[in-house]
């Protein structure tokens, strides 16, 4: 399985990349190499940006989705298809946001690991597309994986 987070930040925020990026480069070496059936590629959104009353809907984290097939064109004007794609995402706004900028890199590592687990109830809403996905072993895997190195 191909899995990632896409890291959306602000200026103030920057310096809580490496922790994210460390989750994903976590979850990317130790799920590469297992096999849950219909997802090959599970994508999660981390928004950690301070919304400014008013302009929500510009950092409005869009809705899980499940797509048997996704076309997508690179910049060379070429396309790359994916297969079994699912996306998700998680925000960091408001007070978490503040609490978020203001801890150690250890503990933003922590809350990172937390909104990744949480994000995980979305596949009990997974479309009958997908129905064949074992949702419960890769939910295991990755609570298992964040305990193992201490993030849970």
């Amino acid at each position: 399985m191909n899995i990632g987070l896409s890291i959306v930040v602000d200026t103030n925020s920057t310096h809580k990349s490496s922790c994210m990026q460390y989750i994903s480069d976590l979850l990317k070496s130790n799920l590469k190499d297992k096999d849950y059936h219909v997802i090959n590629h599970y994508w999660i959104i981390c928004q950690a940006v301070k919304t400014i009353p008013g302009f929500e809907r510009f950092t409005a984290i869009p809705r899980h989705r499940f797509e048997e097939h996704s076309r997508l064109r690179n910049l060379d004007n070429t396309f790359t298809d994916y297969y079994g794609v699912y996306s998700c995402g998680f925000k960091i706004d408001n007070e978490e946001y503040d609490r978020f900028i203001a801890s150690s890199d250890k503990e933003a590592t922590r809350t990172i690991a937390r909104k990744v687990v949480e994000s995980l109830s979305n596949l009990n809403r997974l479309s009958k597309k997908a129905a064949g996905f074992d949702k419960e072993r890769f939910k295991s895997d990755v609570i298992q994986l964040f305990q193992e190195h201490g993030l849970l």
